[in-house]
Order: structure tokens, then sequence, then C-alpha cells
């Protein structure tokens, strides 16, 4: 944009005493030509001030000098072209400042915020761990037996499969059963005639006990 710079011209002295002394012949008062012209008074005092601080642009100006002029009756393109010229010594460049509206993203991304939410996230991941450690505390090791747990059992021997998790302890009556590295196991076991009882446990790191209790009738 281009505006005006504030105080009176060096050039062309000659052009605001011509409105002055036109308005003058033909008796009209500063009032009376702001009224007839919808101009501000202080724009007209202005221009025949030659102080074109007045005006927020050179646009503005150059149509209140042309329809002055005009009124007066002193209007050529000579005197539009000086006034011009005039105009362009006390020109100056005003930057044109857009406003660009915050987005909401951008309007939420502030220090302030940044500090919250990393404390917020610190806070629920201090929770989460601290929740996980007990719920692995309390929660019962996984433990799963294939088959039945009541079966007849034709053979002098069986073999007792299943699943547990990961660093779970098991033992079969008692007595510890190697895992496999899916976590599997596999105990064979001897059996009398008659019900042989077989007490399955899985123990956790945090010392939780899971029991599956199988019943293997051999039949004689």
């Amino acid at each position: 944009m281009v505006g005006v710079r504030p105080g009176k011209s060096d050039h062309q002295e000659g052009l605001g005493a011509r409105l002055t002394a036109a308005r003058n012949r033909k008796r009209i008062s500063l009032a009376d030509a702001s009224r007839d012209l919808h101009i501000p008074l202080n724009q007209l005092v202005g221009l025949e001030e030659e102080d074109f601080s007045v005006f927020a642009a050179e646009l503005y100006a150059r149509g209140a000098y042309r329809a002055y002029a005009m009124y007066l009756g002193i209007y050529d393109k000579m005197a539009s072209r000086e006034f011009y010229r005039t105009l362009t010594h006390v020109r100056q460049r005003v930057p044109l400042k857009l406003h660009t509206p915050e987005t909401f993203l951008q309007s939420l991304i502030n220090p302030r915020l940044i500090f919250i939410a990393g404390c917020v996230s610190v806070a629920l991941l201090v929770g989460g761990y601290i929740a996980w450690q007990v719920q692995s505390f309390w929660r019962l090791p996984a433990l799963t037996i294939e088959g039945s747990l009541s079966r007849l059992v034709s053979e002098p021997s069986a073999v007792i499969t299943g699943r547990t998790e990961d660093l779970a302890r098991i033992t079969v009556n008692g007595e510890p059963v190697l895992l496999h590295d899916d976590a599997t196991f596999s105990v064979p076991l001897n059996l009398r005639p008659g019900i042989n009882p077989v007490r399955v446990e899985a123990t956790n790191a945090a010392g939780r006990v899971r029991a599956q209790q199988l019943f293997l009738l051999r039949s004689s």
C-alpha cells in the first residue's frame, strides 16, 4: 500500500493557493464545499495547505483533489499532472500488514502447554508401569492342559502336555518340569491301576500359583 508522509510538500506550492483563490472567487466557504462534496473538512484544508498527511492513502488524495478542482471549475489535465507529481515527492512506502489468524493447532502449541503435556505423558508412563507391576504381582500365571482333566487310560503310562507363559515354573506332582522354548511342556507319567491324581502347578516371577488337578483312571 502507498501512503503519504505527514508534512507539507516542497514542490508546486501554487496548487493549494490556486484552490484557495478559486474558492474565494466563487465566495464558497470550506464548510459549504465540504457539505456539497461530502468530503471531510480537514481534507479540503489539507489540499489547500498541501498537507497530505490527512489522507490515509495517495488514492484518496487524488480522488479528493479531482472532485474539489472540478467543483471549483479549475480542473484540467495539466493541473492534475502537477498534483500527482506533488504527491510523488511526499510518497512513502507503508508495508501492508496482513492478518493471518492462528490455526487452532498453532494457538494450542505454546511452552506452557508443552510442559503440561510432558508432565502428563511422564505421569501416564509411570502410572502405567506401576499398574503393570501391580497387575503382574496379582495376576495368576497362564496354564492350559491339553485333553480332558479326567480321562480313562488303558496304557501303563501317559503323557501330560500343556502350555504356560514365559518365565513361569511348572511342577507336576511337585516335580519341576523343563519348559520348551515356546513355553509348552510334555511330561510322561507312570500310572498305577485305578485313579491317579495329577497336580500341575504354574508359578510366575511374583510367586503367584495357578494349579490344575487331573484324574487319570488306568483300567486293569
